[in-house]
């Protein structure tokens, strides 16, 4: 069975945060995600980790220079800004070890693809992140949700990464955002899993749970769950009923 996180900004949003940690784990899941972390109480955080036996996933590299932290939201690989970018894996560093977090997520940004600025940035990134003994993982977004977005294709990203090569930067493999791009494809997973550190699930159209879409989850996930895989698939949904009940599909997927 693949280990499960679920991403905590996105769901149980009707719950106060620091309830939804206890609520994840009353649902038979041991992991939870989440986006920044400058607007949290880490030690509160820590706290409801430790209390209710749970672990951390990933969440987003982050600043607690409000200007940077907006950007990092943005990306800021696009622009060649390789300086702020390491200065927000050392700050953001000791969070990761504190939580005991697997990896923190890094958007690339907007606007016409700069190559040399990508790999630039990729390269300053990869270096801090093997000196912090940290890792990251580069998600793609999809450019109808996020409009504008450079690399919204999964196949240059992994491509990318190949040539990066560093045990410490792979790529969050969104199945949301590469169905709404056409793109999905799980032979693309099979040859590049090595370099695929994290899953995100949302049923496409809508980004709702599995089930309401178009996506075949029940046999993506199978497939998954039979590969050298040792990352976590993340939750990562707006649900359409109480959270806790929309996730019938895991245990088809374990059943089948």
């Amino acid at each position: 069975m693949n280990r499960i996180s679920c991403c905590i900004d996105m769901m149980f949003s009707y719950m106060d945060f620091y309830d939804r940690f206890a609520a994840v784990r009353e649902c038979g899941i041991d992991t939870v995600e989440f986006w920044k972390w400058t607007n949290k109480d880490i030690d509160r955080v820590s706290q409801l980790l430790e209390q209710n036996n749970m672990k951390l996933s990933i969440f987003n590299l982050d600043s607690r220079d409000e200007e940077l932290s907006y950007d990092l939201s943005r990306g800021i690989l696009n622009a060649g800004r390789a300086e702020e970018l390491v200065s927000a894996i050392a700050e953001s560093a000791p969070v990761c070890k504190k939580l005991g977090a697997a990896a923190m997520i890094v958007l690339i940004g907007e606007g016409e693809y700069n190559e040399k600025n990508v790999k630039t940035c990729l390269k300053a990134a990869a270096a801090a992140a093997e000196a912090e003994g940290v890792s990251l993982v580069v998600e793609p977004l999809n450019s109808v949700d996020r409009d504008g977005y450079c690399m919204p294709y999964a196949r240059p990203v992994l491509k990318l990464l190949r040539e990066i090569n560093s045990p410490n930067v792979k790529m969050l493999y969104d199945i949301y955002h590469q169905s709404v791009m056409g793109d999905f494809s799980m032979e693309d997973i099979k040859e590049n899993i090595d370099i695929i550190g994290h899953f995100h699930v949302a049923d496409a159209p809508g980004r709702h749970e599995p089930g309401t879409g178009s996506v075949n989850y029940r046999e993506i996930l199978r497939e998954i769950d039979t590969l050298p895989y040792g990352g976590y698939v993340g939750l990562e949904y707006r649900a359409t009923k109480p959270d806790g009940e929309t996730l019938g599909f895991l245990e088809e997927t374990e059943n089948v």
